[in-house]
């Protein structure tokens, strides 16, 4: 292809706001491996006469899927992936997480199952979807999450993969396991509803099951595999490379899907983060001042951003906070 061609395709897509399908043709497209050098020279050019900074969030999620490209792809895609890394001031999360994603996933694709279509649902941050699969297992997608699989999920196994947070609750089919795959787990299971965590921007991944049995692999710093009972909790911190089982109650931590916002011991940051995917706001903070707190709290669907804020004020002596339209800053 010209690299003039090129150069139109991907200056127009980052200049314009286009819509989902638009953008999963242009994903596909960018991270094919045909013209990958033309395509570096360009992103090499967009990044250079881009002068926007990166914030804090952005440099998490980047710091995340840079660690993941170097483990996964040591080819070709590493060159285009390091310039998709220099010009992520300029995407927004769902993009990077998508592409991650895709690069992640394709070679899994390519290898497990016949040459097929890939269905891809992507969630934007402040909505929720609800999809039922070809095999008529459903699937709940929280914001800022997306989804892949094949077309129809052929093959022995029905491979799905996810980056974000999902509540399954999957059709028995006995000869044909349901496998979710994310970063760091593979979770496996024949007939149960059970909910994964795993985005991108966070340091941990939890499964936690309400119905039936899973089985939970995990590859990285640890690796096991284990399985887990209705109302247990599986968490894997893959910065610290932990594990820990988790008594809980499994239906109050699905009830997102109501609109209700559950923590039991979370972080400050998990917290912010999941206020920020649910409302579509940027909250900015000292991770220093608050970084070492956990909280237990449960918000009704009817509060708004600002309500949530003021209740975690309260639980935050001296916290205090401000909005300038979609950014919330936090003293």
């Amino acid at each position: 292809m010209d690299k003039n061609f090129i150069r139109i395709l991907i200056f127009r897509f980052f200049e314009n706001d286009f819509p989902q399908k638009t953008f999963l043709k242009f994903q596909q497209w960018l991270t094919r491996e045909e013209d990958s050098e033309l395509k570096d020279d360009v992103l090499q050019e967009l990044w250079e006469r881009e002068t926007t900074e990166a914030n804090a969030r952005t440099l998490l999620a980047l710091k995340e899927m840079n660690k993941r490209i170097r483990k996964e792809k040591k080819s070709s895609h590493l060159s285009l992936s390091r310039r998709l890394l220099r010009i992520a001031s300029i995407l927004i999360l769902p993009v990077i997480g998508g592409l991650t994603t895709y690069w992640i996933v394709r070679d899994n694709f390519e290898s497990t199952i016949p040459k097929t279509e890939i269905v891809e649902h992507i969630v934007p941050d402040g909505e929720m979807k609800q999809i039922l699969l070809p095999d008529g297992s459903e699937v709940w997608l929280n914001a800022g999450s997306m989804l892949l699989y094949a077309d129809n999920l052929p093959g022995k196994n029905r491979h799905l993969f996810l980056n974000g947070e999902a509540t399954f609750q999957v059709k028995k089919d006995p000869e044909r396991p349901f496998i979710v795959k994310t970063q760091h787990m593979q979770i496996e299971a024949l007939g149960t509803t059970f909910n994964v965590r795993s985005y991108i921007d966070m340091g941990s991944t939890a499964v936690t099951l309400e119905e039936g049995l899973v089985r939970v692999g995990v590859t990285g710093k640890v690796n096991l595999s284990e399985v887990i009972h209705p109302n247990e909790q599986f968490v894997y911190d893959h910065r610290l490379g932990i594990t820990s089982l988790l008594q809980v109650d499994a239906e109050l931590i699905s009830r997102w899907r109501e609109g209700y916002l559950v923590f039991e011991d979370a972080s400050f940051e998990e917290i912010i983060h999941t206020v920020e995917r649910r409302f579509n706001v940027i909250i900015q903070y000292d991770v220093r001042k608050y970084g070492g707190g956990r909280f237990s709290v449960k918000y009704t669907p009817y509060e708004n951003v600002e309500q949530v804020l003021n209740i975690l004020e309260t639980l935050n002596p001296g916290l205090k906070w401000h909005r300038e339209e979609n950014a919330i800053y936090i003293e």
